[in-house]
């Protein structure tokens, strides 16, 4: 019987860590998708010549903010399925 429980738990421990990998997975690529959208913003700022006419640098400030909250966001909801892997530990 307590073999039984022990590869109970051990199979409840792995699909808790298969989830984890799983939601890493996605938020990469929502990384990887901000990352993209805020290059192809930063692009096309420069090439609209905006910020050799005047020191209004906002546009590219407001994208960095959008990036790094992003990143805030997407760390946050690494760290909630980190806490829920944790508790098939």
């Amino acid at each position: 019987m307590d073999e039984i429980e022990d590869i109970v738990r051990r199979i409840g421990r792995q699909q808790g860590e298969n989830a984890y990998y799983r939601s890493c997975y996605v938020l990469l690529k929502q990384l990887q998708d901000a990352v993209g959208q805020a290059a192809e913003d930063l692009l096309r700022f420069h090439q609209s010549g905006a910020f050799l006419s005047s020191d209004d640098f906002h546009p590219a400030s407001q994208i960095a903010d959008d990036l790094r909250n992003a990143i805030y966001d997407l760390m946050c909801q690494e760290r909630k399925a980190q806490l829920a892997w944790e508790e098939f530990c």
